[in-house]
């Protein structure tokens, strides 16, 4: 039964039939500047937030390391003291 639907003709599909009410080319150009504003901005707030995280980064794990040889000394010291 199933061969059958293989000659019949295909519908067409709908066609989307969209008319703008309004456009005005000159909003449509200032939102466009204001995009761009936007997403300058935006890029450049990430960039630079990027570049103090880095810095953090760096200082946090020489403090880490400057930690870990404290403790290692101070344990060298104390095991030294008492064997």
């Amino acid at each position: 039964m199933a061969s059958w639907n293989i000659f019949k003709q295909q519908e067409e599909p709908r066609q989307f039939n969209y008319k703008p009410r309004y456009y005005d080319p000159k909003k449509e150009e200032s939102t466009g500047d204001a995009r761009r504003d936007f997403a300058r901005n935006l890029h450049d707030e990430w960039r630079s937030k990027r570049n103090h995280t880095g810095e953090k980064k760096n200082n946090s794990a020489s403090i880490t390391i400057l930690f870990m040889i404290f403790f290692v000394l101070v344990l060298a010291i104390v095991l030294w003291k008492f064997f």
